[in-house]
């Protein structure tokens, strides 16, 4: 197995109620395995809004920040840390917090990570979608939507919609054309995203690895277009930082001859 790279800028904590450990767990484990950067990227906590099992209370958010913030003194010495969320885009609902705690420095960057909708004062899985092609246009238009913001960093997990889309056709593959054109005209990265390579294999221990995403053919629009490619750790556990399997995805970077980047520059806010 290759080593993991020496930063990670998607990464989790429990507050969002489906990862284990502790908040310096997670460091020293980035520590321990040479790590030169770290980025606590959490799902999104949303005033007025609760997600249990996805998100954790907005009420969390002034401890979320003095609990990173303070280990990012504790161990600069060792590491440098950044404080960040991964959130969907909603529209105008949310745009004016994102914004601000950006502005106010209360966080340093977002990660674009679109997973579901609000409507009716409630939220929506893309997959929950009666219509497969529905479901895209509207998962779509989101993250066009908020790659156009200027608000994120990088669009995580882009081909997301190949978890819940039933087959690579002319549709997937104008979608990722709009999502190719929009990330080279916004200078945003698009990351190959580790996670399923842990929960979602879809073969047994020993074959090749098999996962609804990365999705060998959306990768190939996006060589096509050159556009930058970041890799994502998106770990839940502080023994992901270690035990993922980079080789794996180092290959498939390598195979799909993307334009790697491992260093990314956070979008400035006023």
């Amino acid at each position: 197995m290759l080593k993991n790279p020496d930063y990670c800028y998607h990464s989790h904590t429990a507050r969002c109620g489906h990862a284990v450990g502790t908040d310096e767990a997670y460091v020293r484990s980035a520590i321990a395995n040479g790590y030169k950067i770290y980025g606590v990227s959490d799902h999104v906590f949303l005033p007025g809004m609760e997600q249990p099992g996805m998100r954790g209370s907005a009420l969390l958010l002034d401890e979320y920040c003095s609990s990173i913030r303070n280990l990012a003194a504790k161990y600069q010495d060792q590491i440098t840390l950044y404080l960040g969320f991964e959130a969907e885009w909603y529209g105008d609902l949310y745009q004016p917090y994102y914004h601000d705690l950006l502005a106010s420095h209360k966080i340093d960057y977002l990660l674009l990570g679109q997973h579901c909708f609000i409507e009716e004062g409630r939220f929506h899985w893309y997959a929950s979608v009666p219509s497969p092609d529905a479901a895209l246009d509207r998962y779509l238009k989101d993250l066009i939507a908020g790659m156009k913001s200027g608000l994120f960093t990088y669009v995580a997990h882009p081909d997301h919609f190949m978890s819940y889309y039933p087959e690579w056709n002319a549709h997937a593959l104008a979608a990722a054309k709009a999502i190719c054109e929009t990330a080279l005209a916004c200078h945003l990265p698009l990351e190959v995203n580790l996670g399923p390579s842990r929960w979602g294999r879809k073969n047994k221990p020993g074959e090749p690895i098999q996962v609804a995403y990365p999705y060998p053919a959306f990768w190939d629009v996006v060589a096509s277009y050159g556009c930058d490619v970041i890799l994502g750790v998106d770990d839940h556990d502080p023994r992901e930082l270690q035990d993922s399997p980079f080789d794996w995805a180092f290959d498939f970077i390598k195979s799909h001859h993307l334009h790697y980047i491992n260093r990314v520059t956070f979008a400035k806010i006023l």
